[in-house]
């Protein structure tokens, strides 16, 4: 293609609208049914194909880019050969199409086996392998933390690798011969402000997104500096979760420079800056001298791709993965190098740049595709882990976003990463019940997972050998194929336990109901299944100061009562803000995590299927992190609340936050309790034709105390279970009426298994009254555990 004249923004030169349109593949840009496919496929990296939406399909070039030569192919076929003919097209044109132990890499063997993400070290490998082997996987991937001291430049971290690359390619050497491949973790393009390309002399090649001018000399150690012209277009926030132009790092000659606010007349002021920032050195500069914005993602900066940078970057990453053997690379934050330019171009520039470069078979995965690195990416993750609420984090955004996403873009997926914790303060240790969960849909799905996590998390985690092994079992039966599809699409919702019929692997339904009691109390259990044996996890929960107590902290005090504003009818909902108070000093509420809202709430009649309007009392950590706490306004009058936890699990069924509001993911991430900077009343859900009323009184966060659990018993109907010992706050007792009591200190670690005898409490169908009591007052987090009908393999 040939284009003459002035002025050409974007030619066109592909457009049709087809009928199979029932799924989207956003990804390949491909318009299908279950009977037939249709995919534009750009012969170069220089062509943007899109999807544009009710089946029409487009190709475009761009003089910035280059359009002489440019050509795309039509690639149509019956759904179910559509890869071989993709596959054609690429071995026909000379696509990348990267083939591993002989297989197109899409439809290799290599994609169906998960991976073990964690910090493979020359001291740790023997102990890593292990793990990974208990876990069935195939694959052990390092984190680019581990195998390198900073990014951008990559020098080997010798404190893992003592060895250097020799120790490095000896530990990849070990796990080959243990049978597993391995895999190299880094993050596409970004520069680590530790890394020798920033200090002591910033590299020039740095990506910048603003510049201003200085409108006068300064010293060495001004902290006010003024610029010829208004700074309105420099960023005033920190660089956090997220893709927006943010961060307060500057440049001016070698020297970098942070800033923390913009003022001044005119806003024509970097104040209260640091001086010498990251390493360089603090220097006069001359008036007229630029003053740069560096790009800045997830604490780093990012290389400039229009630079040499790009290809040096690209250099040193496929050096290491061809001399030291690796068998796949994980492209991370791929997505940031948009900050080059339009994302279908930028987002894949160093991908291409370090597949070409990669003399072995690679195994390639990453965040942030474009059309053209679809054809170099073997297999798509399903973004990071959930600390908090794994199980709907699974379910409504791994499978119902991100795996959806791959498949309609006919990429092979992984489930991961899903996170293998350690008991902390912001969130449990991962437990049985979360590796069932994700193996129920792993066999459903037919989909691998990938485990993200460190040696020093599963060696504190007491039931991490325990759930490998359960881990294992699934992993064997999916790859087995010996669970028929009939089953398998059973397993695609609600949860399951796996158990042993004879021989044979047998699926039951279970339902895990939690409940917070206070003891002695009674709650109430319904059992969905036929009567069968009490089956419970009982924990010894803090105990809480009562409201107004002086140990407490107060985190918003209003007299007069304040009332909040419903949303606008234009507001994005849900997660509309209608309070914020920020902290002057951060506060430490490690020991404060439980809160008590006490409210004056006016809510008119609703339809009986109307579901109450929602309020969210969010607690806010530095870096846009936060805790949710929903509460039902279904009342009338003045009521105080005491919430003992989150209550984040409600958010994706119920109410997902517009991304304008704060994004959903930054809720379900770790967070700082001892850094807690605003608390945020949001609304979640507001009717919408009978407005709730609501004022807040007051929020306290409640001090926490470690009472122990002393000789607690269960009770139902005329039969009491005991357990003759202390529970510590933490520590649980999980009884499965099929062998002894365990009990489990909060990390896991099993402290004593007990005989409780055969003549135990019992559940009826329907709704149950369990109560417990113990020798004194105590908190408890009571958890039923029921199972139905096994589901049996033919």
């Amino acid at each position: 293609m040939r284009v003459q004249g002035e002025g050409v923004e974007e030619v066109r030169f592909a457009e049709l609208q087809v009928t199979c349109r029932e799924n989207a593949g956003w990804w390949l840009d491909a318009s299908w049914n279950e009977q037939f496919a249709v995919a534009l496929l750009g012969l170069s990296d220089r062509v943007n194909v899109q999807l544009l939406g009710n089946g029409v399909l487009a190709a475009s070039v761009y003089p910035q880019f280059g359009m002489e030569g440019q050509r795309v192919v039509l690639a149509a076929a019956p759904t179910s050969q559509f890869l071989d003919v993709v596959q054609e097209v690429e071995r026909d044109f000379g696509l990348p199409s990267p083939r591993i132990g002989g297989e197109w890499a899409k439809k290799s063997r290599a994609v169906r086996t998960g991976y073990l993400f964690t910090d493979l070290t020359e001291s740790n490998a023997d102990e890593t392998i292990r793990f990974a082997k208990l876990g069935g996987f195939g694959y052990i991937m390092t984190y680019d933390s581990t195998w390198a001291k900073s990014l951008g430049s990559y020098p080997i971290n010798t404190s893992n690798f003592p060895g250097g690359e020799v120790g490095l390619r000896a530990t990849v050497d070990k796990s080959h011969a243990a049978g597993l491949k391995v895999g190299l973790h880094f993050l596409t393009s970004f520069v680590g402000k530790n890394d020798p390309l920033v200090r002591p002399r910033p590299d020039p090649r740095l990506l910048k997104d603003d510049e201003a001018t200085l409108a006068a000399d300064i010293d060495e150690k001004a902290i006010e500096i003024v610029a010829a012209g208004s700074l309105a277009s420099f960023p005033t926030e920190g660089a956090f979760y997220g893709d927006t132009k943010a961060g307060f790092d500057l440049q001016i000659d070698d020297e970098l420079i942070q800033y923390r606010a913009i003022g001044g007349p005119g806003n024509n002021t970097f104040v209260k800056c640091t001086r010498g920032f990251a390493g360089t050195r603090a220097a006069p500069h001359r008036a007229g001298a630029k003053v740069h914005h560096l790009v800045e993602r997830y604490g780093c900066y990012l290389a400039d791709l229009r630079t040499t940078l790009k290809g040096e970057i690209s250099d040193r990453i496929a050096g290491v993965i061809n001399r030291c053997g690796f068998d796949m690379v994980y492209f991370d934050g791929g997505e940031c190098n948009m900050a080059n330019g339009p994302f279908w171009y930028w987002v894949g520039q160093q991908q291409d740049d370090v597949c070409r470069r990669v003399t072995r078979e690679l195994l390639a995965q990453g965040s942030g595709g474009t059309a053209w690195t679809w054809h170099w990416f073997s297999r798509g993750c399903c973004d990071d882990f959930a600390a908090i609420a794994p199980k709907q984090y699974l379910d409504y955004h791994k499978i119902a976003d991100s795996w959806m996403h791959y498949t309609r873009s006919f990429m092979p997926a992984e489930l991961g990463w899903w996170g293998f914790l350690a008991d902390e303060p912001d969130h449990p240790a991962t437990m049985p019940d979360e590796v069932e969960y994700y193996g129920a849909r792993m066999l459903a799905l037919d989909t691998p997972v990938s485990l993200e996590t460190n040696l020093a998390a599963l060696k504190r985690n007491g039931r991490t050998e325990e759930m490998l092994k359960l881990l294992g079992t699934y992993e064997q039966l999916r790859l087995s194929g010996a669970v028929p599809k009939t089953v398998r699409e059973k397993l695609r919702t609600g949860e399951w336990h796996l158990l042993r019929q004879g021989d044979k692997p047998a699926f039951t339904p279970v339902r895990y109901d939690a409940q917070r009691v206070n003891v002695p109390g009674e709650l109430r259990v319904t059992n969905t299944f036929a009567a069968q044996p009490l089956k419970f996890r009982l924990q010894a929960a803090p105990a809480l100061a009562p409201v107004g107590d002086k140990t407490n902290v107060v985190l918003l005090r209003c007299e007069p009562a304040r009332e909040l504003n419903v949303p606008a009818a234009n507001a994005p909902m849900p997660g509309a803000l209608a309070n914020r108070t920020d902290f002057a000093t951060p506060l430490d509420l490690i020991h404060h995590r439980a809160l008590a809202i006490r409210l004056r709430v006016n809510t008119p009649a609703v339809a009986e299927n109307e579901p109450p309007a929602v309020l969210n009392v969010q607690l806010e950590s530095g870096g846009k992190t936060y805790r949710d706490h929903y509460l039902d306004l279904d009342f009338t009058g003045e009521r105080t609340i005491v919430l003992p936890e989150p209550t984040t699990e409600r958010m994706l069924p119920e109410f997902r936050p517009a991304h304008a509001n704060y994004a959903f993911k930054a809720a379900m991430y770790g967070f700082n309790y001892r850094h807690v900077v605003a608390l945020n009343l949001r609304w979640m859900r507001a009717p919408k034709d009978r407005p709730v009323t609501c004022s807040v009184v007051l929020v306290e966060a409640l001090a926490e105390s470690e009472v122990p659990l002393k000789n607690p018993e269960v009770t139902v109907g005329e039969k009491t279970l005991t357990i003759p010992l202390e529970l510590k706050t933490g520590d649980y007792a999980e009884f499965w009426a099929d062998g002894a009591l365990q009990v489990f200190d909060r990390k896991g670690t099993l402290l004593s298994s007990l005989d409780v005898g055969s003549d135990l409490p019992g559940l009826s169908p329907g709704m149950n009254r369990v109560t417990l009591h113990a020798a004194g007052a105590a908190w408890a987090k009571f958890t039923a555990i029921t199972l139905g009908d096994a589901l049996l393999l033919p």
